[in-house]
């Protein structure tokens, strides 16, 4: 399968901090999550892709391209959300786009105003004057009117209710229908990415712990609840992490390792997250 972004052995240095990923791959056509707790790296990482930084060392091409920050061509076909996008302040919404139409070559027009009557963006009102919420809403139309192929997008539901991220997942979702269209993004709003990722992307310490396939993921793994007295009757080599409660424990465990005894479930991926982060085996 074609990748839309590919990375290999690539090192980005912060003080103390390092990024360091061995090979990670955003194929074509699919949805990619980036997962991890602040600091990991995946914000250095999404600036990688963007040409907002660059790498030390190693490969990174976005879209066959190897000079993203540097080729305007292949930067038409992105649309991206970052924290920090530098609209001026003053800009209304429709000053924003009669600049972008000049700078994208597929700038469209109707479609935008279809986004800001849509998510209620007053298009006269200043940069400075909308919700967070509603900065990431512009974003999100602005990300979506040039008729990009690939979204990089840096917890674009942050800051919004549960309505609206329901609205942002489904518009997501709408875009990924396309084969074409790819999309990489970050969240810790892991329930989200549930709805809406093909694979996911577990980014620990600068460093990738695992890429797999979502669904045969959280197929992989099972949430067993027992009595303190039961964890003895366990193979404590099959136990990846456990929680201890007062009255019971939650042990995490491989499927194929649940003994036939112990009653469990399936864990969302916000739990799972939680329980390898502490757990003493990676994927």
């Amino acid at each position: 399968m074609e990748s839309a972004i590919l990375c290999r052995k690539m090192k980005k240095t912060y003080g103390s901090f390092t990024l360091d990923i061995e090979d990670f791959k955003v194929a074509t056509g699919t949805v990619h999550g980036l997962i991890g707790a602040n600091g990991s790296g995946k914000t250095t990482t999404i600036k990688l892709l963007l040409g907002l930084l660059f790498p030390d060392s190693g490969e990174l091409s976005v879209l066959g391209s190897s000079r993203i920050g540097n080729e305007a061509e292949t930067r038409q076909h992105i649309g991206f959300i970052v924290d920090d996008a530098s609209v001026p302040s003053l800009v209304t919404a429709n000053e924003l786009a009669a600049v972008l139409r000049r700078c994208y070559q597929h700038w469209d027009q109707g479609q935008y105003e279809m986004y800001l009557r849509q998510f209620q963006i007053d298009p006269k009102k200043q940069y400075r004057k909308y919700s967070k919420g509603m900065k990431v809403k512009l974003q999100l139309a602005v990300a979506l009117s040039h008729h990009a192929s690939l979204l990089i997008l840096d917890e674009p539901t942050s800051g919004l209710d549960p309505l609206a991220r329901d609205e942002i997942i489904s518009i997501l979702s709408e875009f990924s229908k396309d084969e074409n269209h790819t999309i990489l993004i970050s969240s810790h709003i892991t329930s989200d990415l549930e709805k809406l990722c093909d694979y996911v992307t577990f980014l620990e310490e600068g460093c990738i712990r695992f890429t797999e396939e979502k669904d045969e993921l959280l197929e992989t793994y099972r949430l067993g609840i027992v009595s303190h007295q039961m964890v003895a009757d366990i193979d404590s080599d099959s136990i990846i992490a456990k929680r201890e409660g007062s009255f019971q424990v939650e042990l995490l465990l491989r499927t194929e390792d649940v003994p036939s005894f112990l009653e469990s479930r399936r864990l969302s991926l916000e739990e799972l997250i939680i329980f390898l982060s502490k757990g003493r085996s990676a994927v």
